[in-house]
């Protein structure tokens, strides 16, 4: 499948992931992102989003968030 998020399809399908994926997690739950050491806070009554931490900028998830009309709060 392609995640590539410079192609219309690529993006797309990110962006279809991370919603199974957020839809799955309760209220404050924590998905850790070990490539980066990136944590991010989910909340869904809200579709807001914490991210803290990371060695790494994660500018593909920032996109596919924003993309899902998420908000982003980094600290």
């Amino acid at each position: 499948m392609n995640y590539d998020i410079e192609t219309k399809e690529g993006l797309a399908n990110s962006v279809a992931w991370t919603e199974k994926l957020f839809a799955f997690m309760g209220e404050g739950a924590v998905w850790g992102i070990p490539r980066s050491e990136t944590i991010v806070r989910v909340y869904p009554s809200k579709k807001e989003v914490v991210i803290t931490g990371g060695v790494m900028p994660e500018e593909s998830l920032t996109r596919v968030i924003e993309a899902m009309g998420w908000t982003i709060v980094k600290k």
